[in-house]
């Protein structure tokens, strides 16, 4: 057999959307595993063959085809040989528009009608084999707020066939990292509240975060119709769970698996953001007060991310440069520089006086 090689999926649909390209992978048609190592390609893949190629590090499978064996995401039988074909390899994807291959020479194979269904701007499941892993309900859903401003809707029978694998309950087999993984890449979307529109349209909300409603939904909606700046992902998810009260939100991010630095800088958001937006009513007490309520002092890094966050979602670019200056006078003051002899509690307030000082007059100097 003929060795063949295809670039696949993700690269060709957005080369026809007229996207930019940013990873580019290949499938393999007619070769072993041996043969690819041979040629100079090194192994990466752990459940099916992928090998990165020598020099540009870009990824090369071969082509396979998938069995379901047992619920999960690993309880897949991969078989890949010399044998399977192009048409058998493209057959096992999730949408018609990821199963497009094109050659070297630059002629295009799509046997699933992907294509036209570009053309109609239409997400649709590739076959009744989509049902094998309902992480592709997710997938759906952020492919869906990835192209909804090019106007791409998902096909009916994809919606019905979604809708039947969530009354199974198989949403349930999915792990948090997948689930966070798949998240995380829709907020990073144009439309990230398409995202949860459609989950919750399909019935996946209340097994995925019933913490969220449709209000924090349309807070994310709000922030994401503006320019958000870097990075987008940790602003979208404190926006989004901004009204959350800290029960809510601690099960969502433990249901989740968020990090430490996400849970607690969203908490902080959610806790704080009103009386951020208020710097210029508050006085000196007001923003001592939140520079400790925060641990800023201590945790500087974190309330920078914290800072920038609120920045963000209240849409006000002045704010956050003076609470920095803010927080740098109060950071300025320090125990050796109290000449009076206080200990213990009266330290302490010896201190307070000092920052108070030095934050009254920035305030005057600023009025």
């Amino acid at each position: 057999m003929t060795r063949s090689v295809y670039l696949v999926g993700g690269a060709v649909r957005d080369s026809l959307l007229g996207l930019p390209v940013t990873e580019r992978d290949y499938v393999v048609v007619g070769t072993t595993e041996q043969e690819m190592l041979d040629a100079g390609y090194r192994t990466v893949g752990k459940d099916f063959p992928v090998f990165l190629h020598p020099e540009t590090q870009e990824e090369y499978a071969l082509a396979r085809t998938e069995r379901k064996t047992s619920p999960g995401h690993t309880g897949f039988v991969c078989h890949a040989s010399p044998e399977v074909t192009l048409e058998e390899d493209l057959l096992r994807r999730d949408l018609t528009i990821n199963a497009i291959a094109r050659s070297g020479s630059g002629e295009l194979k799509d046997p699933l009608g992907g294509q036209a269904d570009i053309a109609s701007r239409s997400l649709r499941h590739v076959s009744d084999a989509f049902s094998e892993d309902p992480l592709r309900v997710l997938r759906v859903a952020r492919f869906y707020s990835r192209f909804y401003h090019l106007g791409f809707t998902v096909h009916s029978d994809t919606t019905a066939l979604i809708v039947r694998m969530v009354n199974k309950g198989q949403i349930a087999e999915l792990t948090a990292e997948r689930i966070h993984g798949e998240l995380d890449k829709a907020l990073s979307t144009k439309d990230p509240a398409v995202f949860f529109d459609y989950l919750r349209l399909v019935g996946a909300h209340e097994f995925l975060w019933p913490e969220i409603t449709k209000d924090d939904v349309d807070n994310l909606r709000r922030l994401s119709s503006t320019s958000i700046p870097s990075p987008q992902i940790e602003t979208c998810f404190a926006g989004l769970t901004m009204d959350l009260d800290s029960t809510r939100l601690k099960n969502l991010c433990e249901s989740l698996k968020c990090s430490n630095n996400r849970t607690e800088t969203s908490g902080l958001v959610a806790k704080f953001l009103a009386k951020w937006i208020l710097l210029n009513e508050l006085d000196a007490d007001g923003i001592i007060s939140l520079l400790q309520q925060t641990d800023a002092l201590r945790k500087r890094t974190r309330f920078d991310a914290f800072n920038e966050i609120c920045a963000n979602i209240s849409n006000n670019k002045t704010l956050p440069a003076r609470w920095s200056h803010f927080l740098d006078l109060v950071a300025s003051v320090r125990a050796s520089d109290i000449a009076t002899g206080e200990t213990g509690p009266a330290l302490g307030k010896a201190i307070r006086k000092e920052q108070t000082k030095l934050v009254n007059a920035s305030i005057l100097l600023n009025e």
